[in-house]
């Protein structure tokens, strides 16, 4: 005999928080009975009780592992990230994360691992009314070229980002990496030499180093990034003025060092400027955290990401900048490879010299004459378009 199937109310804990709220109010204050209040919300007399009553105050289920605060902070990095153009991917929400937990020595709340990707899901699943997990197209190589409509819709977006905002308080920023090969020169041979060869160490070595300049023509100190897992007080010595030094295994920058390169130079920069200030650069989206987001809230900064591959034509330093700059580093490491002919790749305690050398060079001090070359190539991209 098949046993008797019992009606069961489907069990739900996801009641209107306002209106648990009202039905308290109203037990609080006399107006109606919980039986009332029952049949008039829609909420278990128990519930109302247990709430009037403040008991089970924790939500139900699993204890989160950030609090309430800290999860708010994550979604604003998403909400920054999206709003910057670079939305971030679930694998960067788990590095995000990672890397704040690293901040803050608690990386044993996953046992020294990323988050998984069923916390992910459920913090997005905790947080659906202000976030949403969207499928991306991919697009053909063909479709992601820049087409004369895409950069006339940017740089209208750009001028509306900075009407209004002084030059001086305009930052372009960008990384790039000083090589330990001087290239190739052409040299005197005899005639009928069929491998023309010069004798000169060089590596596949480089050099990581973030620059930042104003539109107003004011350089930023430049953030030195070596390969190394240790820096030692001899790399840092007679450098330019200001420059900052770091290292990581890879040898580029990563969340932790964009962090630190905005703490120790843009802010500086930014707490000695009134009104808006505005960061343009590549996507960085993946360096975005709650400490930056932070920042900016608090300084009134505001960051215009270029478009995705488009480097080449809206990157002001890769235009205009690192051109001449890689050219001069050329010479200087020639000179430097001929002086020091047993030295196989350029030693660190002699980079912060060379890198002053190069800076004096390029005048780092006063870099309109580059801004004034940028802008006029930006006008005639612009009348070509």
């Amino acid at each position: 005999m098949q046993a008797k199937q019992r009606n069961r109310r489907s069990y739900t804990t996801k009641h209107s928080q306002h209106m648990i709220d009202l039905a308290v109010d109203a037990l609080q204050n006399k107006t109606m009975s919980s039986y009332d209040a029952e049949k008039i919300f829609g909420i278990p007399r128990r519930t109302l009780l247990d709430k009037l009553h403040n008991k089970h105050p924790k939500s139900p289920g699993c204890p989160t592992r950030l609090n309430d605060q800290e999860e708010a902070n994550i979604i604003k990095v998403l909400l920054a990230a999206a709003e910057f153009g670079s939305p971030l991917t679930l694998l960067d929400l788990r590095i995000v994360v990672h890397r704040y937990l690293e901040g803050n020595g608690r990386l044993t709340i996953f046992d020294n691992k990323l988050p998984g990707k069923k916390w992910a899901y459920s913090f997005i699943k905790r947080h659906k009314s202000k976030l949403a997990y969207r499928v991306v197209q991919n697009i053909k190589r063909s479709r992601a070229e820049k087409s004369p409509d895409e950069m006339k819709e940017y740089f209208t977006n750009l001028q509306l980002s900075l009407k209004g905002v002084p030059s001086d308080n305009i930052l372009n920023y960008d990384e790039t990496n000083l090589t330990d090969d001087p290239g190739s020169q052409k040299c005197l041979f005899k005639r009928g030499v069929k491998y023309p060869e010069r004798v000169l160490n060089s590596t596949k070595g480089a050099i990581s180093i973030m620059f930042a300049i104003t539109a107003g023509g004011e350089c930023l100190p430049p953030y030195v990034v070596y390969k190394a897992e240790h820096l030692y007080t001899t790399w840092t010595l007679n450098g330019p003025k200001g420059s900052r030094y770091n290292r990581s295994k890879s040898g580029w920058f990563d969340s932790v060092l964009f962090e630190d390169w905005f703490e120790s130079i843009i802010l500086p920069w930014a707490k000695n400027k009134t009104g808006t200030k505005v960061l343009i650069g590549d996507n960085l989206a993946s360096h975005i955290n709650p400490k930056i987001v932070s920042y900016c809230e608090g300084n009134n900064i505001r960051f215009v990401f270029l478009p995705p591959n488009s480097s080449h034509l809206t990157q002001p330093l890769d235009v205009c900048y690192f051109g001449p700059l890689k050219k001069l580093w050329r010479e200087i490491l020639l000179n430097y490879k001929i002086k020091n002919p047993r030295q196989t790749t350029v030693h660190k305690g002699h980079f912060p010299d060379l890198l002053k050398k190069l800076v004096v060079q390029l005048n780092l001090l006063n870099a309109t004459d580059v801004y004034r070359r940028l802008t006029k190539s930006c006008q005639t991209r612009h009348r070509r378009l």
